[in-house]
């Protein structure tokens, strides 16, 4: 199989709290990634949750039986380390390291990378999502945003898997073609919407549903005053740092 390259990147709050880890995989560095994922991991130091990143990413490597990977992250300690390059000193890193290092034998190559933070910010997205997505903190997340004019969005609850937004769209308010690595299911409370996907137009009415797969191009127009409800699988980490920074 062809090389694949893993993005990796952890968060954790003030460096020892709450954390999460984001990871995107790609089979053209240049490209789209092909899957992603994100979790909450507790209380953790911000060089072990990268450390936790990168030994899900390899996991998932050997699982999908990929004999060739390059792992990028903007950590460069840890980079640093499993180059032997510099020296594991702490106690607590110690069993992460020699747990990357064991998995790291079952591929014909794998190189871990440095790259630079501005260059991995999707993965630093999604870990610094699910660092506060613990089971405390899912529900009533009323995290208001404005998509366009005439159309909001209020993130009721997420977790790095799942994320559930209400969107209120005005008469006559636009979304333009675009699309997602999200799958998206869509329910429509009140009022009227069209959905344009595959070049296919598709009126939804109060009660309707419908699901949008994963970077199908799709736009929506509000025929009427519409209440929407959207679940995402995984979380959509863009909305949540929208609704952060309003």
């Amino acid at each position: 199989m062809n090389t694949l390259y893993i993005a990796v990147a952890g968060h954790a709050h003030q460096n020892n709290g709450e954390s999460g880890i984001g990871i995107c995989y790609y089979t053209d560095p240049a490209g789209v990634p092909f899957y992603e994922e994100a979790e909450y991991l507790g209380i953790e130091t911000q060089n072990s949750t990268v450390y936790h990143a990168i030994f899900r990413a390899l996991s998932r490597a050997a699982e999908w039986k990929f004999k060739n990977v390059v792992i990028l992250s903007d950590n460069r300690l840890v980079v640093g380390q499993l180059a032997d390059n510099m020296s594991v000193r702490a106690q607590s890193i110690m069993p992460l390291h020699e747990s990357v290092k064991k998995i790291s034998k079952s591929f014909n190559s794998l190189k871990v990378s440095f790259i630079k933070g501005k260059n991995n910010q999707k993965p630093k997205q999604l870990a610094k999502a699910a660092s506060a997505a613990s089971s405390e903190r899912i529900t009533a997340q009323a995290l208001n945003f404005e998509v366009y004019p005439g159309i909001s969005g209020l993130i009721l609850a997420f977790t790095p898997k799942m994320m559930l937004v209400r969107f209120k769209y005005e008469k006559g308010s636009k979304i333009g073609v675009h699309r997602h690595y999200h799958e998206q299911g869509s329910y429509i409370v009140q009022g009227a919407l069209k959905y344009v996907v595959a070049d296919q137009d598709i009126v939804m009415l109060k009660g309707a549903g419908l699901v949008v797969s994963s970077y199908s191009d799709h736009e929506i127009e509000a025929l009427e005053d519409t209440i929407e409800i959207v679940t995402y699988q995984p979380m959509r980490a863009d909305l949540l740092e929208v609704s952060q920074h309003k």
